[in-house]
């Protein structure tokens, strides 16, 4: 690709992140607004901790390493690493603090018979278990008798990876739940739905790009 071709290609990448934040803050501000605005202790945190832990903070862990990422040009891969680990753990713990309130407040547990409250749980989980092998990836250079580092940091990027897709289907589930249903229109939801899709799709991309070529060492190709 020529200078001016790739310099058009980048540009039009910067101004495709530039939109896709915008879609995901409004996706922020519309769940957040509905919780606040119809207010219930238990049920409104749980809304406000799990999305804000999902979007912005893990959508911008995920990005972060982005090439066409301009904020992130100026630091090194090492600062990198340990803004992505900060967000992702405040992350986890936001998204891990409002499953709990809910766990705690629904005493007949329903919500654990929902796909919402399923796929949130599993998601949980796999975040916690992606924060461990993040660490373990961090430090890949001294485990080499355990296996080789490009593992450990597959492993994590594939938990992490899974981990937000089945949180970014919990979200997305948690727009035709009954409490969410009651206080908005169907045509709002849907839209809430589609930006959700097709930020956390976007968002993803750089990390799929790292595992393919993770796999790619892994096969030694």
């Amino acid at each position: 690709m020529s200078e001016a071709g790739s310099f058009r290609t980048n540009v039009v990448r910067f101004v495709t992140n530039l939109v896709v934040r915008y879609m995901l803050a409004s996706v922020v501000v519309y769940s957040c607004w509905i919780a606040i605005a119809n207010y219930n202790y238990w049920f409104s945190w749980h809304v406000i901790l799990c999305t804000f832990g999902m979007i912005p903070l893990m959508t911008e862990a995920l990005m972060l390493f982005a090439p066409d990422e301009l904020w992130t040009r100026q630091l090194t891969r090492t600062q990198k690493y340990w803004i992505h680990g900060f967000l992702m753990t405040l992350g986890t713990v936001l998204v891990s603090a409002g499953c709990i309130d809910t766990f705690y407040y629904i005493s007949d547990g329903y919500h654990l018979y929902t796909v919402h409250g399923i796929t949130g749980l599993i998601s949980m989980i796999l975040f916690m278990l992606s924060i461990v092998l993040g660490f373990l990836a961090n430090y890949s250079q001294r485990l080499t008798k355990y296996g080789r580092p490009v593992t450990f940091k597959f492993n994590h990027n594939i938990i992490g990876l899974l981990g937000f897709v089945i949180g970014i289907v919990s979200l997305c589930y948690a727009y035709y739940t009954r409490w969410f249903v009651y206080f908005t229109s169907e045509e709002s939801r849907i839209v809430a739905l589609i930006v959700t899709i097709i930020g956390s799709l976007w968002t993803m991309n750089a990390s799929l790009v790292s595992a393919y070529n993770q796999i790619k060492t892994l096969l030694g190709r």
